[in-house]
């Protein structure tokens, strides 16, 4: 395995030095040493989207324990199964108040000290030494699960990403998510394992990430739907500067697409992994070739099978349960040593998606298992469709379509970012002339902008109880 260290990260307009977060690190492994030894047993950390967060994530993962990486959010940090009782937690300054907090989780917090005040000699920390890590999936739907997933298949994944991406050293990317949620560990380990320059982004600050996504040093940025929205309508005050590859991991609308390659000049790519698997499929064609509906080909070395058994791939055109099987999936669920890979049939994953492949091989996500329902009405309706059609009508950014559950029986309602100028009924009309009536929302909800969690995905929890709010009794 190759020696690794910090990379340079650009935060908040300015640039910290691999050297700055590595000197970091090697005071916060020695406090974690100090305080609880050398140990296999698994030690946690709450980061974020920050400097701070990497070089603790450079220290601990130079030490002999799973990390489990936590949201900064305590309301994430209720999984199944739990995190063990008396479970170290590292807690960079900035997180200090994050420690009553843990407590109340029988987690054993420790504030890492002021870095600045002290220095520690000797070779440079040699971070994604460890096991593994642990990360969660997302909680959009139930309570998070711990992903455990060893340090050779993470960095597996991050070098066939580098590969599938042609990320080379001094070949910067950039993102907006925390190393706790999965995009954000599987693109700093890609970081980390060949050398480049990682920056992060606030989606929130429209300016600083105008001014870091023109800077030559990035290749690649992954971006969140909500930021390419706000970067593709908002006033510009200098040239309109992407870096080449800009890749999103949710279905875009077709109006988004165009606007930003009218506005920047590069397409949206769209990729496809998950916690679970790591890097499946990405287009990284030409430019002329990248379109908004699928999510390009399976990357080398990924095995994908649609259909109901993973020995059964159905013909191109039709859709069905997608399977994974590379050498990179998760380990199992769960905190080590105790985990499990529930579902797996011959190495092969069943994902909780549905697609179909074209006869060039391109994947075209067709939503989840649970996207098709049985209304009140005796009819069944592929949620996801109903999706794909709200995004498609001029002015609406992106759309929530989720089941309703009532006294009455089962239907369904949508959650609608779009232009203020769009009304319901407009929505309502064009679902009118696409969809057969049993398609149609019970209930249409209008926001500005989607609930969303930490991790940019819509959060539908959120989008249900705004659907409840407004149901009609």
């Amino acid at each position: 395995m190759s020696t690794f260290c910090a990379p340079d990260v650009l935060a908040a307009g300015r640039w910290w030095s691999g050297d700055q977060l590595d000197a970091m690190a090697r005071v916060w492994r020695a406090a974690v040493l100090e305080r609880f030894g050398e140990t296999d047993r698994p030690i946690a950390a709450a980061v974020a989207a920050s400097p701070e967060s990497v070089a603790l994530f450079v220290a601990l993962t130079s030490l002999p324990s799973p990390v489990i990486l936590l949201s900064t959010d305590p309301r994430a940090w209720r999984t199944e199964p739990p995190i063990p009782i008396g479970t170290p937690i590292a807690l960079s300054p900035t997180m200090a108040h994050l420690a009553p907090e843990a407590e109340r989780f029988g987690l054993v917090p420790l504030v890492m000290p002021d870095a600045s005040a002290r220095s520690i000699g000797g070779a440079p920390v040699t971070p994604l030494a460890g096991p593994g890590v642990i990360v969660f999936t997302s909680g959009s739907t139930g309570v998070p699960k711990p992903v455990f997933t060893t340090t050779a298949a993470l960095l597996r994944s991050a070098n066939a990403r580098n590969r599938a991406l042609t990320i080379e050293r001094g070949a910067g990317i950039l993102i907006g998510s925390s190393p706790a949620h999965g995009q954000g560990i599987q693109y700093l380990a890609c970081a980390i394992s060949v050398g480049c320059p990682l920056g992060l982004l606030d989606p929130r600050d429209h300016r600083l990430a105008l001014e870091a996504l023109a800077q030559p040093v990035f290749r690649c940025w992954r971006a969140a739907p909500h930021l390419v929205e706000a970067l593709s309508r908002c006033a510009l005050t200098g040239p309109p500067v992407v870096p080449p590859l800009c890749i999103v991991g949710t279905p875009i609308a077709p109006a988004l697409f165009n606007a930003f390659q009218d506005r920047f000049g590069v397409p949206l790519r769209q990729g496809y992994s998950s916690t679970e698997t790591g890097i499946i499929a990405v287009d990284n064609g030409p430019p002329a070739d990248v379109r908004p509906d699928t999510v390009g080909r399976p990357v080398p070395d990924v095995e994908l099978c649609v259909g109901e058994h993973p020995g059964e791939s159905r013909p191109s055109g039709e859709t069905g349960r997608i399977w994974i099987r590379s050498p990179w999936q998760m380990a199992g669920y769960g905190f080590p040593p105790h985990v499990e890979r529930p579902g797996v049939v011959d190495g092969w994953w069943p994902t909780r998606d549905l697609g179909m492949m074209t006869e060039d091989r391109r994947l075209t996500l067709a939503g989840r298992l649970d996207d098709a329902i049985r209304t009140r009405d005796n009819r069944v309706v592929n949620l996801a469709l109903v999706a794909s059609h709200l995004r498609d009508i001029p002015g609406v950014v992106d759309a929530v379509v989720i089941p309703l559950d009532s006294p009455s029986g089962r239907s369904f309602g949508a959650v609608v970012e779009c232009a203020p100028w769009l009304a319901v009924e407009a929505i309502r009309g064009k679902l009118a002339v696409a969809l057969p009536p049993w398609s149609w929302p019970r209930v249409v909800e209008i926001v500005p902008a989607l609930p969303r969690l930490s991790n940019g995905k819509a959060d539908r929890r959120a989008c249900g109880a705004l659907l409840g709010q407004a149901l009609p009794s």
